[in-house]
């Protein structure tokens, strides 16, 4: 949305006259996307069949959309390693972050862009974060590449559709200008959250996020095509159920019977026929086998498009080494890699930035800016237990790694006083094996 400058009245003028337009094409094009990812497909797919067929079969829905996105979302599979101020986790939800961080990354390969809220619960005392499928960019007519402003709906879910939406609007300072925050109706009506509508932390608490660099629209591509083919699949999956259910019990036909109340069917029942009448039973003339085919092209194609090498089940040959396996995923590796130096280190960085600035205006509380992340390679390696042992004690022979590396390694989830008891442990180990590597020499 462009505005043409940034005068508060300006701004509400524009939105006003713009909020009714809010369930534009776009947002729409948006809740179709997310059906197929959420499993709310069948609306799509019964449009293809009459009433009469799908009353002989269930609809064979896929959901093929939601595993390519979360093929496709590998960097937070599992949660990234944070160099940070130690007082940071005690004031941020650590587990939601995780959560909503790998939910933004398939959202954003699904939609193409994404918004991601960072907010300051007063309930918690903590910031929490907050996926964001549904938002306007707001821009200067000026030219500004960069959007000073954001207007989203509050509580876009469930009943709400059906009720008047409430919007929240936040600007950045910019020269001249300090940043606003409040909410605003379709009708116009603003309701203020503090004294002014200034935004206290000076910018948006909200971080965009792009499947790519933007090229020819601030709005990226889609994974449309996916849904497409989630669709076609769903209704070939169905076509199928439909030809095996007539191909099982066949369709019936009989013809010359001058009273069609003499006909009863069954298996303990011997039908009579007039003279020169003829039953029959027809199934559908389709091959199984080459419409199986057809979907099986059609979903390859569409994965590999995407950098995912196909897994189809397949009875003959031996199952491949891992070195192989890592070969075959070399394209998704290298895709995955791009990712993470163009969209999610960045966003790392703009995000904890946030945080820390909603912190500092909250709590008072000054945290270290020195910010870094390492993020943890997705364990895709086939070992057996002694090709672990092997790995393990090679990489402690050569101080590549500790035993402190290990436990983190192998348990992911591992909270700071599992870690402290782990490092205790450790510490009574070293002068036993001090000792014992003397009587050893």
């Amino acid at each position: 949305m462009l505005i043409p400058n940034l005068a508060q009245e300006v701004v509400v003028n524009s939105l006003t006259d713009s909020l009714s337009a809010f369930e534009n094409e776009r947002n729409r094009h948006r809740e179709y996307l997310l059906d197929f990812y959420e499993g709310y497909s069948d609306q799509y797919v019964e449009k293809y069949f009459g009433t009469e067929s799908l009353r002989q079969v269930p609809l064979f829905t896929q959901n093929l959309t939601r595993r390519v996105a979360a093929l496709r979302g590998l960097s937070y599979k599992r949660p990234p390693r944070a160099f940070v101020d130690a007082k940071y986790e005690d004031l941020v939800n650590m587990a939601g972050l995780n959560a909503t961080r790998r939910q933004l990354e398939r959202l954003t390969f699904l939609l193409g862009t994404m918004a991601y809220h960072c907010r300051w619960s007063e309930r918690n005392q903590r910031v929490e974060h907050e996926v964001l499928p549904f938002f306007e960019p707001l821009f200067l007519e000026s030219g500004d590449p960069e959007p000073f402003g954001v207007m989203y709906p509050i509580q876009y879910h469930g009943n709400q559709r059906t009720h008047e939406l409430t919007y929240a609007v936040w600007t950045e300072d910019r020269p001249g200008y300090a940043g606003q925050h409040y909410l605003i109706d379709t009708g116009g009506k603003i309701t203020s959250l503090n004294d002014g509508d200034i935004n206290p932390y000076g910018r948006m608490p909200v971080v965009f996020v792009h499947r790519e660099n933007p090229c020819r629209d601030w709005f990226t591509a889609d994974a449309s095509d996916v849904v497409r083919a989630d669709l076609s699949l769903s209704v070939g999956m169905t076509e199928v159920a439909l030809c095996l259910r007539l191909g099982a019990i066949g369709i019936k036909w009989i013809n010359n019977i001058d009273n069609e109340s003499r006909v009863e069917m069954g298996v303990d029942k011997i039908l009579f026929l007039p003279e020169n009448s003829q039953l029959g039973v027809t199934g559908p003339s389709a091959d199984l086998n080459q419409i199986i085919q057809s979907l099986r092209f059609m979903t390859e194609a569409t994965l590999q498009n995407n950098h995912i090498r196909v897994k189809f089940l397949d009875a003959k040959g031996n199952s491949p080494s891992a070195a192989s396996l890592k070969l075959q995923d070399i394209e998704l590796t290298d895709e995955r890699a791009a990712s993470l130096e163009d969209t999610w280190r960045p966003f790392e960085k703009d995000r904890f930035d946030i945080d820390r600035r909603i912190i500092e205006v909250q709590t008072g509380t000054r945290l270290n800016p020195d910010y870094s992340v390492d993020f943890v390679e997705p364990d895709n390696q086939i070992m057996t237990v002694q090709d672990e042992i092997q790995y393990w004690q090679w990489r402690f022979d050569n101080n590549l790694a500790t035993p402190e590396d290990y436990f983190k390694a192998t348990n992911v989830d591992y909270n700071q006083s599992q870690l402290d008891e782990f490092r205790s442990i450790q510490n009574e180990r070293e002068p036993v094996n001090r000792l014992l590597n003397r009587l050893q020499s």
